[in-house]
Order: C-alpha cells, then structure tokens, then sequence
C-alpha cells in the first residue's frame, strides 16, 4: 500500500531507512518525533502522508535559505501549492501570499515570524492537519538563549490542538526529546535510526601553526573529490575560497549574507559538479540533496558533536565510501571559546533584568518572551542547564582533538550509540585511508577569487 503510494506520488520504488515507519506512524494519527540521519530524506516523510490524506502542512524552519531551498526544490517536482513567508520578503509580496494564504497546501515559516501577532492572525482559521518541526534539534539547543521564539512554539502547537504534529531532525541526545516535548506540550510517537553512518570514514590533524594547515589542506584537496569546506566565519570564507582559487580549483562560497539567487548559482554548480569544492559556514548543508559529497573538511571545528554529526552527515548519502577530515591548531581553541560562549541570553542578563537595569532591546525583548512561559526563577534554571550543556558539548568537542582510541565510537557515544567497526573508522583505528579522487585544476587566468565570484553573479 504505501510502496504504491510511494511509488504514485515520488516515482521511488523503495523508502530509505526509517521513511516508512514515520510515515506509518504518521498515517496512524499519533504526534511522531523522527530522528533520521542526515540524508534519509525527511522531507518525505510529511509530504507523502500530506499527498494520501489531502491534508495542508505548516512547516516551522530556521533558516530563509532552507525554507526557500525546499520550496524551489518542491515546485520543481511538480508541486504548486508550497509558499514560503518570511521577513526577507517585501510588504507586498506578503500580503499577496496572506491573501491567498489558504490555498496553498504546504506553507513554511519561521518561529519569529508565525509569533508575531499581526502574522498568526492569519494562520489562526487554517485547519491544518500537520506541523512540521523542521530541524527539531533547533528547539532544544537555540530555544532559551538563542532564539527565545522556539521555546513559545506552543503557542502554535496549542492553537492547532487537532492537527498532528511532526518533528523532524538527524540528531537528538535524550535532553534534547524532553525539552521538544516540554516545549511543544505534545508527547511523541519516537523513531530513532542509528547515527552511525559506516561509509564515512573519520580523519583528523592537529598543526601547530595555520600556515602549517593551509600547506595541508591545499595538498590535500587535490584529491578529495566533491568537497565541503566548513569553516567558522563569513571572513574566513572568503580568504580560504580565494587561497584555494589560486591554486587553480573552482571553488564555490556559502554563508548567510548571500542573496537566494547567489545561493542558487553556487548550488546548482556544486550540485552539477561544475565547481567540486565549496567553502561554508553551517549555514550551508540543510536541505541541499547533493548525494556524491566524498569529502567533508572542517577548518573549524564546531562547538557540539551535534552539528558536528549533522555537517559531517552530508558526505557520502549516495552510500560511497566517504571521508570527514578535521583540522586542528590552537589558535582555534579561541574561536571554539567565542562560539560555544556566545550566548543570546545568560544568567547575569536575567540577574540584571530582574534588579531593573536597562538591558539592549533585542534582549529585553526575548527575556519578556521567555518570561510569557516560565517564571524567573524556572526560567533562570532552564538557561542554566542549557549552559551547562552547550558547555559539556564544547568540552566533549575539545576532547575529541586530543583522543587516540576510536573516533567513530567516541562520537556516538554522546548520543549513547555503541557501535564498532572493524574497516575503513579512523585513523586511530589504523583501519581507514584517505580518499583519492583527483580533482582537476581549472583556473587557467592570473584572475582573483574577487573577478571569478562576479563572474558568477
């Protein structure tokens, strides 16, 4: 039965790990929470049951380029009837949409932008049959100090109290699953699939100096096949495309100040295999369905073993032998210590709020939110724990750097996974080789990254 409809509405004669029993699950009625690795195909998994039951979806996700990414993405399957609403958006172009807002079967939004009343007025009469949490990991790491909106997502997921709600992500630890539950009010039907991804193989390198890692990773990428570069800054982006542009390679750049048509080009390339490596931030990756990435290369590392998982989940989904190379000086050690301490919201923020100090206005505005579900004191207990957590994750990414037994083990034991593997793990392992997939050197002018990226555009 579902084979069929499987087959009827996306031509594939198979489901991927785990697509059939959410779906299943979905189908059935219950509020289902899905942890499905980086390429299972998520969106499949509300967009078939939304196709048998004729059922509209609300989609909450959070980026604009993810957003815009899926609804291009869908319409160029055939599909009509999906919009996406956000603040990138002129005035008018809004409320065409919120004029014809009902008829449209699948409509994405942010979290910020559905809280805003002069917004959910609109959604409040929609008889939705599903919300979709998007990246559902989001609402426990960004939703107390970050982005305040996640933690309110009840208000949306009482409002809708009939329609099911579907939470979608490819990495969850067992607090993440209760603050999901707390903070949507709902209790789930859970599906886990492993993490582990056995076809990716783990590599890392430690250098005393960044030149020594530049020297490094210019060798290296001349035979890493299709490869992400994912580094910590938009800054950083850019000088490591233009070094790499130089020695001779086509390299494409991702980050979040690039407009939807910049963001297109580079992906279409990348995706066309006209550019093999693209340099990003982790803003690139949601959503992107690029199957043969060989390579995954952080220049940086990130602050959890959650993002880390997630970013390095998008080598290899076509099931070949893949590689996550990180890199490594002291140095970054700085930068890791700014990124896992930058926090929206802190306890000395809440102290300070409470004893009438005149706080910046974003923050005053988030503490206020964050004040309409718990009072102060619970409220100071949640980012509490939500420090201590991001600060044992940034710990347990420290760790990783300086370890010598199993890499792969190691990783998913922070999602309590057991696992081992016998070939191609890691190289502390002594059981995994580097790729060796050349890619060719293709800039024939003296010309600078700068000239080849307005070339592009």
């Amino acid at each position: 039965m579902l084979q069929e409809e499987l087959k009827k509405y996306f031509g594939y004669e198979t489901f991927r790990s785990g697509q059939q029993e959410t779906v299943q699950n979905i189908l059935d009625g219950h509020d289902v929470l899905s942890i499905l690795s980086t390429g299972a195909g998520k969106s499949l998994c509300y967009q078939l049951p939304a196709y048998i039951t004729g059922g509209r979806v609300l989609i909450i996700s959070p980026l604009i380029s993810l957003m815009d990414d899926q609804v291009v993405q869908m319409k160029l399957n055939g599909e009509k009837n999906a919009v996406a609403i956000h603040s990138a958006l002129s005035m008018d172009e809004k409320q065409d949409i919120f004029k014809d807002l009902e008829n449209y079967q699948f409509i994405f939004c942010s979290p910020e932008f559905i809280y805003e009343e002069h917004n959910f007025k609109h959604f409040k009469s929609i008889n939705f049959k599903y919300i979709v949490l998007d990246e559902a990991h989001c609402l426990s790491e960004w939703g107390f100090d970050f982005r305040p909106h996640y933690a309110l997502i009840s208000k949306v997921t009482q409002h809708f109290l009939h329609s099911q709600v579907i939470a979608l992500t490819a990495t969850l630890t067992k607090k993440m699953i209760i603050d999901i539950q707390e903070i949507t009010k709902r209790q789930f039907e859970i599906h886990k699939e492993g993490l582990n991804r056995s076809n990716i193989m783990y590599h890392h390198f430690n250098f005393e100096s960044e030149e020594e890692k530049d020297k490094f990773l210019l060798n290296e990428i001349k035979e890493t096949g299709p490869t992400i570069i994912y580094v910590s800054s938009k800054k950083k982006c850019h000088e490591l495309a233009d070094m790499i542009y130089k020695e001779g390679y086509l390299t494409g750049i991702y980050h979040g100040d690039l407009d939807y048509q910049e963001r297109t080009t580079v992906q279409t390339q990348f995706i066309n295999n006209d550019i093999k490596i693209i340099v990003a931030t982790s803003a690139f990756g949601m959503g992107i369905n690029k199957q043969d990435v060989r390579t995954v290369i952080h220049y940086h590392l990130p602050t959890s073993p959650s993002k880390f998982v997630q970013e390095v989940g998008r080598a290899g989904r076509d099931g070949e032998q893949s590689q996550a190379i990180s890199l490594f000086t002291p140095r970054d050690l700085l930068i890791l210590n700014h990124l896992a301490n930058d926090h929206g919201i802190d306890i000395d923020m809440l102290n300070l709020y409470e004893q009438g100090y005149q706080l910046n206005e974003e923050v005053t505005m988030n503490i206020k939110f964050l004040l309409e579900l718990y009072p102060i004191n619970k409220l100071k207990a949640k980012i509490q724990a939500e420090q201590d957590q991001k600060s044992y994750a940034f710990n347990y990414m420290k760790n990783y750097v300086q370890i010598d037994s199993c890499r792969r083990l190691y990783l998913m034991q922070y999602f309590n996974e057991k696992v081992m593997q016998n070939e191609n793990c890691c190289d502390n392992c002594n059981n995994a080789n580097l790729i060796k997939l050349p890619n060719i050197k293709e800039v024939k002018r003296k010309t600078t990254y700068q000239i080849r990226l307005n070339a592009i555009f």
